[in-house]
């Protein structure tokens, strides 16, 4: 007896009446010889076939690797790259995934280091991913992606600001949706020139790649389209007391101070200029728009300026998702946000494309619709829209200058 998917019963029996030979009668399914074991063989196979036919074809889904520090002192991060990539892709399964294969996603840690990356990236490839959205870290965001664009992969940053990333030509399939840090240097140049260009300003850095480079970078532009540039000092990060250097401020007679520095020394600074009764601007990094400024410099912070990345939270489909997250008592930061439009951005340009050098002209050409709004992006794969803006300390709350 066979037994169907539906939960019928075919018997051999039934399919050929017996034939009687002399006195004796033969049962033509269990008789042996050739025609027996034909008729078998037909049997089997009609049940094969006919189980087939009722058997579902899955088809393989379109993978997608998702990577980043899930692991250690940025693993906040890398959290919020994969909650918006799953929300995403929660969304795109619902209306029809990419050209009717579901989207799966596969998450892997980076740990912020190159050697892991490379790793990673190699084990995403071995796994038939079709697309990359990730990497927060310069070193491993570099590394990994020449993995992805030796092999074909697509890939997008929702988190490297490293300039790097883009203007190395790692491939034509790399892309970017976070905000170039070089942009913050632009910035701060272009509040001040609206602010302060007949005032005279004073720059000052930590000497860090970071601090220093920004501050000098904002010095120099400001300086080129005719702003005046006081003075540009260093000073030693980590002490408790930055009074010598509070001292030449005050010397220089200037309204505004830029400074490129941590939380802790900046408020150190900020504190020991309005301890002297010194009431110029005190504008910064990103680093200046954290709490922690704002809880060890006090009442000295107040009207600080500070720049944020600005992705573009404001649109209808946004806010929506910013609801959503509420609900869930999920974080609404600006990675997951724009870890979202990433895979928005991927189903769109794999829509009816062939492979993925198909789907990177795509994005060039077309770009896509997302939670931000329409996104294009320029040759290197850069976000257009992405931006710095201004803020401001007010009450201990941040505002958004307009």
């Amino acid at each position: 007896m066979f037994r169907f998917l539906d939960g019928s019963a075919l018997r051999a029996e039934m399919l050929l009446p017996d034939k009687k030979i002399g006195n004796r009668r033969v049962d033509r399914t269990r008789a042996g010889g050739m025609w027996g074991r034909r008729m078998r063989k037909t049997v089997v196979l009609t049940a094969m076939v006919l189980t087939l036919l009722g058997t579902p074809v899955l088809a393989a889904p379109f993978l997608v690797g998702v990577t980043g520090p899930m692991s250690g002192s940025f693993a906040d991060i890398g959290k919020g790259i994969e909650a918006g990539v799953k929300m995403a892709a929660d969304a795109a399964n619902a209306a029809g995934g990419v050209g009717g294969d579901k989207i799966a996603v596969v998450t892997a840690d980076d740990k912020c280091d190159a050697d892991t990356g490379t790793a990673v990236a190699n084990q995403l490839v071995g796994k038939g991913v079709k697309v990359v959205i990730g990497h927060a870290c310069t070193s491993a965001a570099l590394a990994a992606a020449k993995v992805y664009a030796a092999n074909g992969v697509l890939y997008l940053s929702p988190a490297a600001t490293n300039p790097r990333l883009t203007d190395e030509g790692i491939g034509a399939g790399v892309f970017r949706l976070a905000v170039r840090s070089d942009l913050e240097a632009k910035a701060l140049s272009d509040y001040l020139l609206a602010h302060f260009k007949d005032k005279r300003v004073a720059f000052v850095h930590d000497g860090s790649i970071y601090g220093q480079g920004l501050v000098e970078a904002v010095a120099k532009s400001f300086g080129d389209a005719g702003g005046s540039v006081a003075m540009t000092e260093a000073f030693t990060p980590g002490e408790k007391s930055q009074n010598s250097l509070v001292g030449k401020i005050q010397d220089a007679a200037v309204s505004a101070v830029v400074l490129g520095a941590l939380q802790s020394d900046a408020a150190v600074i900020s504190t020991a200029l309005r301890g002297r009764g010194l009431d110029a601007a005190i504008i910064g990094d990103e680093a200046l728009g954290l709490e922690d400024y704002v809880n060890l410099a006090g009442d000295a912070a107040e009207g600080t300026v500070f720049m944020l990345p600005d992705v573009g939270r404001d649109g209808a489909a946004a806010v929506d998702l910013e609801i959503t997250l509420q609900e869930k008592q999920r974080q609404a930061t600006d990675t997951l946000f724009a870890s979202y439009a990433a895979l928005q951005a991927a189903v769109t340009a794999f829509d009816g494309a062939s492979d993925a050098a198909d789907a990177a002209a795509r994005l060039h050409a077309n770009g896509a619709d997302s939670v931000l709004g329409p996104l294009t992006f320029d040759a290197k794969g850069d976000w257009t829209g992405a931006r710095y803006a201004p803020y401001v300390w007010k009450n201990g709350v941040a505002q958004k200058l307009e």
